[in-house]
């Protein structure tokens, strides 16, 4: 439990960082399969650059 606690003290910021970005990426696109697009969460849509 020791090693996974400090694992995550070590790298969350940087995973926090990467599902940002991850997160901003996708937020201009449409989602590939047609039946199904999720709903956006409210605040994702202040990083849309449109």
């Amino acid at each position: 439990m020791k090693k996974l606690s400090v694992f995550l003290n070590k790298f969350g910021g940087l995973f926090a960082a990467l599902a940002l970005f991850v997160g901003i990426s996708i937020s201009n696109s449409a989602c590939a399969i047609i039946w199904h697009q999720p709903k956006e969460p409210e605040s994702m849509k202040k990083y849309k650059l449109l």
